[in-house]
Order: C-alpha cells, then sequence, then structure tokens
C-alpha cells in the first residue's frame, strides 16, 4: 500500500527500523484526514513483519496483521461521551504489555484520536513509556501535540503530518477508482488531505457542509444575511458538521485575505471563486474581525453553547465586518 506525502516523515522512520534503533513510543498529529492511523499502523507492521523487506505484506505477521487477528497488536478502546480511554482500559494494558510477544520480538499498543484522553490516564501509563519493556511500542494519534501532558511527550517522539499536494492526492483518489470529474470537486474542497476528499466523495454530509459553506459566504458578499441564516438552520443541531462548516468558513476567509494582496494565492479554502470575490470587498481589519468571530463561535460550540444562537451571532458579526 503506498503512503502519499510525507515523505520526509517515512524517511525518518525507515531509518529507524532499518538501523534497529526504532523509537518506543510515537505521536502522529495534524488534522484529521492526514493519515495518522495508516502511517501508525503502516510503522507498527513493519516493526512486526518478518520479512526482508519491512511492512512485506507477505508473512505470517502481516497476514494476521492485515487480518485483525495478529496477537501482538493492541488497540485501546475508546468509553464515555467524549471518546477517551478509562483507567481501567490503560491499566488492563499495562497488564497486557507485561506478558512477552507471542509472534516476533514486538508488541504494538495503538491509542487513537487522544485530543480528550484525560490526564488520569495518561498518568497511568506514564510508568510504562517511562521504562518500556523492550519489545514494547505505543503509537498515539491527534489533532494537536498539546493533546498530551508534557511528561508523556517527553518520551515520545512527536511527528506531524501534513497535506499532500493536489497531484498526489489525485492520483491516491485515481487508486481508489474515482472518477476524475468527482475527484476535482473533492481537490477544490480539501486541496491535499486526500482522506478528507474521500469523505467529500462517499458521504453525503459532508458534501452537504461544502455546500452550505459556499451559501454562507456567497450570502456574505451579497450582504444577505436571511441567506446565511437559511444555511446555518440546516445544519439543526449537527455539531460536528457545524464544526467543520466553521474550518472551511475560516479557510474560505483566509483565502480571501491571501488573495486581496496577490490574486495568484493558492487556496486552502472549499470555494476560490467565492474568496476571489470577497477579497474585494474585505478590508484587512474586516478579515481579521470574521476570523475572531469564527473562532469564537467555535469555541462556544465546543462548550456545548445552543449551536443556532452561536451561528447566528457569528452572522451577525460578519455582516458587520464586510
Amino acid at each position: 500500500m503506498i503512503f502519499y506525502g510525507n515523505e520526509l516523515v517515512q524517511q525518518t522512520l525507515r531509518q529507524m527500523i532499518q538501523r534497529n534503533r526504532t523509537a518506543h513510543g510515537f505521536l502522529f498529529y495534524g488534522d484529521p484526514g492526514l493519515g495518522k492511523k495508516t502511517l501508525a499502523r503502516r510503522t507498527a507492521a513493519a516493526l512486526l513483519c518478518s520479512g526482508a523487506e519491512k511492512p512485506c505484506g507477505v508473512c505470517k505477521s502481516c497476514r494476521m496483521f492485515q487480518d485483525g487477528v495478529h496477537p501482538d497488536v493492541i488497540c485501546a478502546e475508546t468509553s464515555g461521551k467524549l471518546g477517551g480511554f478509562s483507567a481501567d482500559t490503560v491499566r488492563q494494558i499495562c497488564t497486557d504489555l507485561a506478558t512477552p510477544p507471542n509472534e516476533g520480538d514486538a508488541k504494538c499498543c495503538f491509542f487513537f484520536d487522544c485530543d480528550k484522553m484525560d490526564p488520569r490516564s495518561q498518568n497511568l501509563l506514564l510508568k510504562a513509556i517511562e521504562e518500556p519493556q523492550d519489545y514494547a511500542y505505543f503509537f498515539f494519534t491527534a489533532q494537536s501535540p498539546a493533546a498530551l501532558l508534557p511528561t508523556v511527550r517527553s518520551r515520545i517522539i512527536a511527528l506531524p503530518l501534513g497535506p499532500v499536494s493536489e497531484e498526489q492526492c489525485r492520483s491516491a483518489l485515481e487508486a481508489e477508482g474515482f472518477a476524475p470529474q468527482e475527484i476535482q470537486e473533492a481537490v477544490g474542497v480539501f486541496h491535499g488531505n486526500i482522506g478528507r476528499c474521500k469523505d467529500f466523495l462517499q458521504q453525503e454530509p459532508i458534501r452537504t457542509v461544502a455546500a452550505l459553506t459556499k451559501s454562507a459566504i456567497n450570502s456574505i458578499i451579497s450582504r444577505n444575511e436571511y441567506t446565511f441564516l437559511q444555511a446555518a438552520a440546516v445544519l439543526g443541531k449537527q455539531r460536528e458538521q457545524a464544526l467543520l462548516f466553521l474550518t472551511l468558513f475560516d479557510r474560505t476567509i483566509r483565502d480571501a485575505m491571501a488573495r486581496k494582496y496577490d490574486a495568484s494565492a493558492a487556496c486552502i479554502g472549499c470555494d476560490a471563486e467565492g474568496a476571489a470575490r470577497l477579497s474585494e470587498r474585505l478590508s484587512a481589519a474586516g478579515g481579521q474581525a470574521m476570523h475572531l468571530a469564527v473562532d469564537k463561535a467555535y469555541a462556544a460550540i465546543q462548550a456545548n453553547v445552543n449551536l443556532p444562537l452561536a451561528l447566528s451571532a457569528l452572522c451577525a458579526s460578519c455582516m458587520d465586518a464586510c
């Protein structure tokens, strides 16, 4: 399986494995869709592989890993509304790690999506990370390195993942069998984020959020507050979709400010045409005000403030700023 982009990170991991000097703990961090879990699994598969080229994909270990039945792979299960890891789960994993591997020389433990991992669970895990068994390896993923306590981060290697080039993204999507027109549309929204582009093509709610973002941008340009509120109303009480809406909206504001000073600036938002039109009427102060309003709305929604109220306040602030 090809892993696109982030060549420096991949090279670092390859050299560690080839020299038999692999760290016992890794944190892969970055935006959703960048392949953090995929790279963590790929690295673990290489450590468990018994073939010459690691991971070879054909040895017994690789086949068990691909089938999800490898006895030396531990995937921590999340629990609770926030999707964290309970103290009981961490204790059980520490107990499991005390037992040597069943196959080969490594035992790999995954903690995916650690953004909501509470300090108590991290502190329970700290001793196992501080003094790991020779065969024990830990893999964490999160959007930000700040998700883990400084005491944990200081004992592992944190590796950031970024978007790939749009050309690489198109190649990856072509390999998945998507049509050229679909790929072009997805890349226009999420650019070099392969995972998000696949979500866009496979999940109707993601496409709906992108369309609502474009509608909201157009309503700001035309100063049509009603259209903006209509778009916000479609989100209803869908918190995750609202947060994605704010992310795409903010990126398009960024594109408008970039294009205000450089018409050829690359876009990272979902509406290049809308950004170009918005740049014609948005001042630097107005752009900053809109960005701050988005930040305020994002924080409010994360704090479980009434979603329609937060988006209505955002609408009013944006209309005042433009």
